[in-house]
């Protein structure tokens, strides 16, 4: 098994498996609620981990066009915040819970999923071990729009990143870190999944 094949396996996992149930099993209503005040909604963490995907492999990785920015997913959506959410109050968030469109998020999910798949089927033409300039990450983080605030600080946090780390980082390790978390979230709400 090549990288390829090993990373693509572990991804059709997270999305054919793993966020398949959420959607399938996971009453709208329920998707949009917080069932505590210190925790974010299934409907948020979805957008934030899609969100990541697809900023973090797109701009960070390819350095290409993020698939938000093709095909009017901000319409589509029916939210106001291009960033990935990071920063948010819970006030933003509950508002973005209760105003996002999720047929327009699965169908975005799927899209970001497919760009993913293209890279990675090509991942060769990238040199994983290239670094994040901080021009680049300041760039990503604030004209490109992902910061929500604190854009200073992400293109810090960023910057000396290598494509390998960022690829592995947004495409695997952060949105199976968000499964765990949802799972928590699903059991405060009373979903129980077969």
């Amino acid at each position: 098994m090549d990288f390829t094949q090993l990373f693509l396996q572990r991804h059709d996992v997270l999305h054919d498996f793993f966020l398949e149930d959420y959607w399938k099993t996971v009453p709208e209503d329920l998707m949009r609620k917080r069932p505590h005040p210190g925790v974010n909604s299934i409907a948020w963490i979805l957008w934030h981990l899609i969100r990541v995907e697809d900023a973090g492999l797109n701009l960070f990785v390819t350095e290409g066009a993020q698939i938000l920015d093709e095909g009017k997913w901000m319409e589509r959506l029916n939210i106001p915040w291009r960033d990935n959410g990071g920063g948010m109050i819970f006030g933003e968030v509950d508002t973005l819970s209760q105003q996002i469109d999720l047929q327009a998020l699965h169908e975005y999910s799927k899209a970001v999923r497919v760009r993913t798949h293209e890279i990675v089927s090509e991942i060769s033409k990238v040199d994983l071990d290239a670094t994040l300039t901080p021009e680049r990450a300041r760039v990503i983080a604030t004209d490109k729009g992902l910061a929500h605030s604190g854009a200073d600080e992400l293109a810090k946090w960023y910057t000396g990143w290598s494509k390998g780390k960022c690829l592995m980082v947004f495409g695997l390790t952060h949105p199976f870190q968000h499964v765990g978390e949802m799972g928590v979230i699903a059991s405060l709400l009373g979903i129980v999944f077969e």
